[in-house]
């Protein structure tokens, strides 16, 4: 053991806060009762559950608590101890313990770091806290299932442990009894057990072996099988697909007479179907050409109608002024009254034709005479179909 481990110990158990002093003298000569000492604080201090006895009076005792020591930093701090240096208590054990104190030390050291930074920076980003949460989940995860592993390692340890407590019985007797042959025995007996165990489980796994060949067998024969069937099914339906129906030359001729009544078809419903376009465009031109000789019989008479009223009025200013004049001095039939005229009894041919002449006060273009009480009654029977629709 150097020097320069003694004194780190001495600075590292001062660091901890140690309440006993400790020198590089301490460890020149064995001294059992300060490594005892520093080994069961150092236990409170890691784990404070811990329940290790500090009895070191007798020998078996102090073996006792070197063991627990030993297996407490290996199950819980995954620190490997050697219990002989420990249990000489000299330099050597320094460096056994100055794992434990080097462990302790670091951990106090990163946190006073951690704290100093958590005081130091209190403003947290919150990008670093969304980038960390997929490490954090995973390592819930991971802790979750290493629990659960745990627990399960933990119900089974009743079970283990009287295993191995005969284990260790069973190593004690054997080193304490080292002429006796009970023990080999034993160890042989167990070791042809498991040699005949084994032996059986290899016979079934041969047995299932050989089993599971012959159904290998049986499997290929019928896939064999089944394959040969596929072949002789293809080859049918290679023949049944060369060889020509016997209704295929009725089909093929029925297909022939549906194609030419289905062209016949097209083209009489093509014919139909302009007769039809052509038959409403001749009955639309005939409305349109009945409308225009409507309106035109209607400008006619309107003409006829405005003349015959002007000729009305001419007429009734000529009468006035004949009797004007019949009234003067100088006038004509002064003082008498004329009745009849020099043709006598053309007044009346005259009025027939007049009345006839107001009958039929125009020609068409074929010279036959227009009449217009006629064409009223043609209007009105034409506006009357127009209205039902029928033309």
């Amino acid at each position: 053991m150097s020097y320069r481990d003694l004194r780190n110990f001495c600075e590292i158990m001062r660091a901890l806060g140690y309440s006993r002093p400790i020198s590089v003298e301490n460890f020149r000569l064995p001294n059992f009762e300060l490594v005892a000492d520093i080994s069961l604080w150092f236990a409170e201090r890691y784990d404070p559950s811990s329940d290790i006895s500090d009895n070191i009076n007798e020998e078996r005792d102090r073996v006792l608590f070197i063991k627990s020591i030993c297996q407490l930093f290996l199950t819980k701090a995954r620190i490997k101890l050697n219990p002989k240096k420990l249990y000489e208590a000299n330099g050597y054990a320094v460096k056994e313990l100055l794992k434990v104190a080097t462990m302790l030390n670091k951990a106090m050291n990163a946190s006073a770091v951690d704290e100093d930074e958590l005081v130091s920076s209190n403003d947290f980003n919150m990008d670093s806290k969304l980038r960390n949460l997929k490490q954090a989940r995973s390592l819930a995860n991971e802790i979750t299932e290493t629990g659960a592993k745990l627990f399960d390692s933990l119900g089974k340890e009743n079970d283990l442990r009287e295993s191995r407590e005969k284990a260790l019985d069973f190593l004690d007797s054997i080193s304490r009894n080292l002429g006796s042959n009970t023990e080999q025995e034993y160890i042989e007996k167990c070791i042809r057990d498991l040699v005949g165990g084994q032996s059986h489980q290899m016979d079934q796994m041969n047995e299932m072996i050989a089993n599971l060949k012959q159904d290998e067998k049986e499997l290929e024969n019928k896939i064999q099988r089944r394959a040969a069937e596929l072949d002789r099914t293809d080859k049918r339906l290679k023949g049944i697909e060369q060889v020509r129906p016997e209704f295929m030359d009725e089909y093929e001729k029925l297909e022939q007479e549906i194609s030419q009544y289905y062209n016949q078809y097209i083209e009489k419903f093509r014919n139909l179907d302009y007769l039809e376009h052509q038959l409403d465009e001749y009955n639309r031109k005939e409305i349109e050409k009945k409308k225009e000789n409507q309106k035109a019989l209607k400008k006619i008479q309107e003409k006829y109608k405005v003349e015959e009223y002007k000729t009305f009025n001419e007429g009734n200013e000529d009468g006035i002024i004949k009797d004007e004049m019949g009234s003067t001095r100088t006038g004509f039939n002064k003082g008498n009254n004329v009745i009849g005229n020099i043709e006598g009894d053309d007044d009346d041919d005259d009025e027939d034709d007049e009345e006839d002449d107001s009958d039929a006060i125009g020609e068409d273009d074929d010279g036959e005479p227009i009449n217009i009480e006629s064409d009223e009654d043609d209007d009105e029977d034409g506006e009357e179909d127009d209205s039902d629709g029928n033309f």
